[in-house]
């Protein structure tokens, strides 16, 4: 993810930790844990949804879902992958034939999916907004079901990778050479040029606005949910509302939990370090790979609110213990 510097001042490394350190080596392990049961869990969700098609299309709110899985399922897949060999041996990138060209292919990628995976999650509180106040208008005609679902989408995907294609290849800056001990190879050059109204551009629309849209939009989410609960308790004729709102509502609190646990140091860094540097050289490296956290835990969140497939999972692991035990009483 971009390395935004808020100020003049170049003349700093935002990366504290060495090649050797204790807290390179702790992440190091931690992200080894949770990679493959994530990608495992991603696999799962995917399995089901595509099965489960009926269930995918009953309700819209799923496709947001889905969203957020193969976001979520492109770092864990492709960047994490990349991370974790980098933090196991940090010259391995340097030692490779064409080292310059991955690393271009390594701050693209990592700065894409990191925008873009923020702004998922800023869609789907936005999403499941309209799904409780304006049901009715927006799933009245296809034309808004596909203006919202689709339409949205691929115009958030579409500006993050035409601004960091902008950015990164054609931003008028000397990219000559890479740190390649580095996370993503030190970031691409447009990060430490002399030109902080770039920089703070790309911090505001990559980071604060999709966040501040999140905290947004769920805020709202609390304050009607606490609302209708008031009113149920005078108007039992609300009482179904009242189910259908706080259940959307429950659905969407481990994903923003583990979106505002996670995204929030980063965030918070970035804003101590608009007025003093010093959060930001001490703190960023830090906050940087507890990000990476978010992705990897995104898919168990989203499992543990999935009922129907959770359903399915616990009659498949009960039948295959009833057809383990009939088949060690056959053998008794």
């Amino acid at each position: 993810m971009s390395d935004e510097i808020f100020s003049n001042e170049t003349d700093y490394d935002t990366d504290t930790t060495s090649c050797t350190s204790i807290s390179t080596e702790i992440t190091f392990y931690i992200f080894l844990l949770l990679e493959i049961p994530s990608v495992l869990c991603s696999l799962l969700l995917f399995y089901y949804f595509i099965r489960l098609r009926e269930y995918l299309y009953r309700d819209y709110s799923n496709i947001t879902i889905l969203y957020l899985v193969l976001g979520s399922f492109l770092i864990t897949s492709i960047d994490m992958p990349i991370i974790i060999n980098h933090l196991q041996n940090c010259y391995s990138i340097e030692s490779m034939k064409d080292s310059y060209t991955f690393c271009i292919f390594w701050i693209l990628y990592d700065y894409i999916l990191y925008s873009v995976n923020l702004w998922f999650m800023a869609f789907a509180c936005f999403e499941r907004y309209l799904s409780i106040f304006f049901k009715q208008f927006i799933m009245k005609t296809r034309k808004r079901r596909f203006l919202l679902y689709y339409a949205l989408i691929i115009f958030i995907i579409l500006f993050v990778v035409l601004w960091y294609l902008y950015l990164i290849l054609i931003y008028p800056c000397a990219q000559t050479s890479f740190d390649y001990t580095q996370m993503t190879c030190d970031g691409s050059c447009y990060d430490i040029v002399d030109d902080p109204v770039i920089q703070n551009t790309d911090w505001i629309l990559a980071d604060l606005l999709p966040t501040f849209l999140v905290i947004f939009f769920i805020l709202i989410l609390i304050l009607h949910v606490l609302y209708q609960r008031h009113k149920i308790s005078r108007h039992l004729t609300e009482r179904n509302t009242w189910k259908r709102t706080r259940k959307m509502f429950l659905q969407l609190v481990p994903i923003g939990f583990i979106f505002l646990a996670f995204n929030m140091p980063l965030i918070i860094v970035g804003m101590l370090g608009i007025t003093n540097l010093w959060y930001y050289t001490t703190f960023y490296s830090y906050t940087n790979s507890f990000w990476y956290c978010l992705p990897l835990l995104m898919p168990f969140a989203i499992l543990s609110r999935q009922k129907e497939i959770l359903k399915r999972l616990r009659i498949l692991f009960n039948l295959r213990g009833a057809n383990r035990i009939a088949s060690l009483d056959g053998t008794a």
